[in-house]
């Protein structure tokens, strides 16, 4: 069988994530092994963000960051230009001047509709089985949220880990009133894809 480039696998083989599915495209007889050949709004792991937005786009986004525990990684807004979903969230490493793009999270608001949130999530994944079916899947419910001291934010949780590193995140977060006054924060479901150096990072004390 003739070797396949990865860079020649990613036109073949793409993720595009809509309002309830996520269509798989793959040439016949291949698969994916690789968490970079997966796509979320045209973008991949690995890419740079330099490829899809401006320095200076970059550089405003920058300016309201959110930093894990260490500042190892850091997440920011970016201009999102779909519509199916209301915010695209990138991490980086805050030093790397290529930026890198470390992981992709499409957030969308589930405001005070939680179970709403919830069958959309189950939805989701239903319809993503094709390209999940090769994973190692780890399910959490309702877990107290890490990022809400007061313990009344919970988390439901689907991941789905590749035995090449990087994982795929289905999350349904019901944040505390008092996580919406202090900083903004609504009940959303978001889906995310990593790298396998943030799956590292991530799966340690990064908060």
């Amino acid at each position: 069988m003739t070797h396949i480039g990865h860079s020649e696998k990613v036109l073949v083989m793409r993720i595009f994530i809509t309002v309830l599915v996520l269509i798989f495209s793959l040439q016949s007889g291949t698969k994916a092994d690789d968490i970079r050949d997966f796509e979320i709004e045209g973008m991949s792991v690995g890419d740079s963000l330099l490829d899809h937005y401006s320095i200076n786009e970059i550089n405003e986004a920058l300016k309201n960051p959110s930093y894990y525990k260490n500042k190892i990684f850091v997440e920011v807004f970016v201009n999102y230009k779909g519509s199916e979903f209301d915010y695209l969230q990138v991490a980086l490493q805050p030093n790397d001047k290529t930026f890198t793009i470390e992981k992709l999270m499409l957030v969308k608001d589930f405001s005070n509709k939680i179970d709403e949130c919830k069958k959309f999530k189950e939805k989701l994944i239903n319809d993503s089985s094709d390209f999940t079916k090769d994973s190692e899947r780890n399910d959490n419910e309702n877990i107290v949220s890490k990022v809400d001291p007061t313990g009344n934010s919970f988390r439901s949780i689907s991941t789905f880990f590749y035995s090449t590193g990087g994982f795929f995140n289905f999350i349904c977060s019901d944040y505390g009133q008092e996580m919406f006054e202090k900083h903004g924060w609504f009940d959303n479901f978001s889906v995310s894809v990593g790298s396998k150096k943030i799956e590292k990072f991530l799966q340690g004390d990064a908060h």
